[in-house]
């Protein structure tokens, strides 16, 4: 559990990487992803911040491991808003009967909630001070997007799972993917908060990671 840059924070690694954003407003704590432990979450006191401000939670895909926690945190808190593309809303929102959620890699079964918003495209969410670019990226999963935020200059990515891995469950598509990556490199990112493989800066580590996993993941 780290400072990234200022308000920007690593929260810790549970199946995925979840981080965290204080929009130093009313709008409180925004969460990129919950992983699968509230617990993890709640230890946030650790660096100065409370559990109880927590206002949002952007999901980056349906996957069990970006969105198991989620029923728990809405159950802590109730007023929690959740924000994901519409192309994957429906194995967030409903049980699981297609394996989107991947829930029984992990051998456990999802508990729905709903989303407060659903994207249907490139959309910026401002919330107090912070201007959330939410990008959609398919190829991992058709909904997929990454969040791009800037702070003290530099652009921040929230790419979570650019590596894939890709199959027919998931609805993947390699041809998305290039052109996902692609869009990616072009915002010329600076620091790069993946999702399971740590935190990548400065820029020309970001363009690696993106250069590699693209090229290795050709149609």
């Amino acid at each position: 559990m780290k400072q990234i840059i200022k308000n920007i924070y690593h929260v810790g690694d549970n199946e995925c990487s979840v981080y965290m954003v204080d929009t130093q407003s009313d709008q409180g704590l925004v969460l990129i992803d919950a992983g699968m432990n509230l617990n993890m979450i709640k230890r946030i006191s650790s660096l100065g911040l409370r559990f109880e401000d927590i206002q949002h939670c952007i999901l980056t895909h349906c996957h069990i491991d970006h969105i198991g926690a989620c029923a728990e945190l809405k159950r802590a808190l109730p007023d929690i808003k959740f924000y994901a593309h519409e192309l994957d809303a429906t194995p967030i929102e409903e049980p699981d009967h297609d394996g989107r959620t991947a829930a029984s890699w992990y051998g456990v079964t999802y508990e729905p909630i709903k989303l407060y918003r659903k994207f249907e495209s490139d959309t910026t969410l401002t919330l107090g001070n912070c201007d959330f670019q939410c990008i959609h990226t398919p190829g991992h999963t058709p909904g997929s997007i990454s969040v791009l935020v800037e702070s003290e200059g530099k652009k921040v990515l929230f790419g979570q799972d650019l590596h894939g891995p890709f199959n027919d469950g998931f609805l993947s598509n390699l041809q998305d993917y290039q052109l996902s990556m692609q869009k990616l490199l072009d915002l010329k990112a600076d620091i790069l908060c993946e999702g399971h493989f740590g935190i990548f800066q400065p820029a020309d580590k970001v363009k690696q990671y993106i250069e590699t996993h693209k090229f290795q993941n050709q149609p």
